[in-house]
């Protein structure tokens, strides 16, 4: 084989100076069998030309050194398959041989009937670019590192006096001198090709929907650059690493980010595109003449609605002038993702230093991820890491439901991927881009606030001017003798943007700000989709809904409305220190052991619910010979049983409620009350009832859970044997005003009635609901 008898090229200047003649060559092709040999010197003899194709990975020996035999044969392996591959597609000769060589070379022959050297040379440029990219993949998930790959190209027209063998050598030395000088992409035609498909609008753009978790919304559109079809630039990266390879990624990048602009339709308030961008493209000079911001006003669109999205494969070089002009993009609106996390260079502090507004996880880490313990765990650490440094998670390349359900599960913010919709032109808006019943997967229960004061009551006087007014006038208002933090844009009463001082400050100082901005209306630098509530909505709905906010927006004001017309403004901290002094007082009444609230918030939330009329069912949970496990197995082993059934009880809202709305209460001891909605009722108590008479089984010794029963002293003081723990759950409908007094005697009747039941247990109770009348029947078990 050709890869034991070439043990480097280095033997070529030692053959040349030492001129070896016919028969000397310490080297023969072996590869090649008699029968082939002969068919090749007959293609010869007749006219024909033999194409010799030499791919080499640069500075393989070190790559080899460095990472081990395993994983570069793996790659040498990679590397023969997709020579053969693209060979086959672009050689389609009468006959082709493909061999892999000593140190990171393949070699390829193959039959020709005419004798085209410059084809020959894009030939070899047009493999090379593919073979370069289909290696990107395989290298960056077993090293985290790219490979280079070299070309040389030769071509042997006749024998003359020498053998074929000796013909081959010479071929093969002088493919490997051009490899050496690599490809002189400038003079060939694919430069002539791409430059056409650059100047032509030959490139097409596709959208991909980014999907918020949530909500089930589209938070934005991925712009996706595709090439023409059936050339060599048809794939994505080889027309990227044959722009950057011939100086012209600046130029394609500018032709792609207008395309996506210019062709992305109609984009709702808040929602975005994200543009991928090469990290040098930012310190391009020709980036930074607000080309950019021009385009995105003729087409409707601001900063506010572009993302630049940066690749974590390509490294940043001068780090010091990559974040001095990240800051200045910041400074005018945009927003930044890092692309491809988990890939590429990047570490978790580098990418901590660019401070992100978007993280997107690579589709290697997302794939599979409900079938593997170790990338859950690592996407577990991507999102806590996200929350800390105050940005948001985005998965990419999702394929299936199962995958969705677990990230949604994991705490992902956002995803995208073939499974929520397919890369289109124009951009696709489905309507539900998650599947029915998933939108809430992801949600926690955790202890809400309640505070049921009406935001209207928070809010103060809004200084507001109509949309013509100039930016000028805004800025003079702000700035006035009492100085002000906002402004609202209004017509005819009603909002439609607005301004905070230190955002309009900030657009005003970049390059082009006051010249493009000082002298026109405010409704070009107001902000369209601030936050716009009616008076009456709850504080903590409200707290909620500006936390989600875009960060940059996090701390602006939010507008409040009467029946759509402006009443005036209300700033976040008002609003967190309200909920603040609402947690304080619910904390003093919370229950030390589950932390779960305590008697107080329990009446204060019967009485919000029974004055608002609204109809609800209220669980009374009580546990059964939790007394005599108490004694036998002392205090501290009692707190773990109350412990799992509040954690039970927490699930079961999670699993079966509506988290958020439900709630939560530990009166003390052994008793606990949910309140829910009616429609629910059962089926949260029955997923208590069920779980926790599983798993209370662990609470005892298996001698005992294998007798089923405890032996210990009654009342009385006498030996008798007990039932292991169970729950009784009573369930009581309210609707309409109703009185404490009345919802604890008809609860306190029901929970005599279902302890009376044997085991794990819940009865409803059939007469009318308390508030609305009491019926004659009685209670019976559900």
């Amino acid at each position: 084989m050709v890869m034991d008898i070439f043990q480097g090229f280095a033997a070529t200047s030692r053959l040349r100076r030492n001129g070896r003649q016919q028969g000397e060559l310490p080297y023969s092709f072996g590869f090649l069998s008699l029968s082939e040999r002969n068919r090749i010197e007959e293609h010869l003899g007749q006219g024909g030309s033999l194409c010799l194709l030499l791919f080499e990975i640069k500075n393989f020996l070190v790559f080899s050194n460095l990472f081990g035999s395993d994983i570069t044969a793996v790659i040498l392996e990679a590397m023969s398959r997709e020579v053969s591959t693209l060979t086959r597609e672009y050689c389609p000769c009468a006959f082709t041989y493909v061999e892999r060589l000593s140190e990171g070379k393949v070699m390829v022959l193959c039959a020709r009937t005419d004798n085209p050297v410059p084809e020959l040379q894009d030939i070899t440029a047009g493999i090379r670019l593919k073979l370069k990219a289909g290696l990107k993949g395989t290298s960056l998930k077993l090293t985290g590192q790219t490979l280079d790959v070299a070309a040389g190209c030769a071509l042997i027209c006749q024998l003359g006096m020498h053998p074929l063998e000796h013909s081959l050598y010479s071929a093969l030395c002088d493919a490997q001198h051009v490899a050496r000088g690599e490809l002189d992409t400038s003079t060939l035609s694919l430069l002539a090709e791409f430059r056409e498909i650059l100047g032509s609008s030959m490139l097409r753009v596709v959208y991909q929907p980014i999907v918020d978790f949530r909500t089930s919304e589209i938070l934005a559109w991925e712009a996706l650059t595709r090439g023409p079809a059936d050339t060599y630039f048809q794939s994505p990266s080889v027309l990227f690493d044959f722009a950057e390879e011939v100086g012209q990624l600046f130029a394609l990048e500018k032709v792609c980010r207008e395309a996506a602009i210019t062709k992305i339709g109609p984009v709702a308030p808040g929602q975005k595109i994200f543009l991928n961008i090469h990290p040098r493209t930012l310190v391009d000079p020709s980036f930074s003449t607000g080309e950019t911001l021009k385009l995105l006003s003729q087409c409707g669109l601001g900063p506010s609605n572009v993302v630049f999205e940066i690749t974590e494969r390509h490294s940043i070089r001068d780090f010091t002038l990559f974040h001095r002009t990240l800051e200045h993009y910041r400074n005018q609106g945009f927003q930044v993702a890092v692309d491809d996390v988990g890939t590429g260079y990047s570490g978790l502090w580098t990418i901590a230093e660019l401070r992100p507004d978007y993280i997107k996880v690579d589709m290697s880490l997302i794939r599979e991820i409900d079938k593997n313990p170790v990338k859950r765990a690592l996407i577990e650490t991507f999102v806590a890491f996200a929350e800390k440094i105050g940005c948001r998670l985005i998965a990419e390349g999702i394929e299936t439901e199962t995958e969705l359900r677990c990230l949604m599960g994991l705490g992902v913010h956002y995803g995208q991927g073939y499974f929520l919709h397919v890369p289109a032109f124009p951009k696709p808006v489905p309507e539900n881009p998650l599947p029915a019943g998933r939108a809430s997967i992801g949600e926690t229960i955790r202890k809400e606030l309640k505070c049921s004061i009406p935001v209207r009551e928070l809010a103060e006087k809004a200084y507001d001017v109509p949309a013509a007014t100039k930016v000028s006038e805004v800025k003079e208002l702000l700035q006035g003798k009492e100085p002000i933090s906002a402004v609202v844009v209004a017509e005819e009463g009603r909002p439609v943007g607005l301004v905070m001082s230190h955002h309009l400050d900030r657009a005003l100082s970049t390059r082009y700000g006051m010249s493009l901005y000082f002298h026109r209306e405010i409704t070009r630098i107001m902000d369209a989709s601030a936050m716009i509530v009616e008076g009456g909505e709850p504080v903590e709905n409200v707290a909620k809904a500006s936390m989600n906010r875009d960060k940059y927006k996090i701390y602006d004001h939010i507008v409040v409305t009467e029946a759509g017309r402006l009443a005036g403004i209300v700033s976040v901290q008002k609003i967190l220190d309200t909920l603040a002094a609402v947690q304080v007082e619910m904390a003093k009444g919370a229950n030390p052991l589950t932390g779960f609230p305590g008697n107080v918030a329990i009446e204060t939330e019967l009485e919000r619910r029974s004055q608002a009329g609204l109809p609800f069912s209220i669980v009374y949970a009580d546990l059964d010979n939790f007394k005599v496990y108490n004694d036998t197995y002392g205090f501290k082993d009692g707190d773990n049983v109350l412990l799992l059934l509040a954690k039970i009880m927490s699930w079961a809202v999670k699993r079966h409620g509506v988290p958020g709305e439900d709630f939560v209460g530990h009166v003390g001891g052994d008793d606990f009350v949910l309140i829910c909605s009616q429609e629910r009722a059962e089926r949260i108590c029955r997923g208590i009832v069920r779980c926790f008479g599983r798993q209370v089984r662990g609470c005892y010794c298996e001698e005992v859970r294998n007798r089923g029963s405890i032996i210990a002293k009654d009342r009385n003081g006498e030996i008798a044997s007990f039932p292991l723990v169970s729950v009784s759950l009573a369930v009581v409908d309210c609707a309409g005003a109703c009185t404490l007094s009345a919802i604890g005697n008809r609860a306190a009747e029901m929970k005599k009635y279902v302890k009376s039941l044997p085991g794990n247990s819940f009865a409803r109770d059939r007469r009318g609901p308390v508030g609305d009348g009491e019926a004659d029947c009685g209670c019976a078990c559900a």
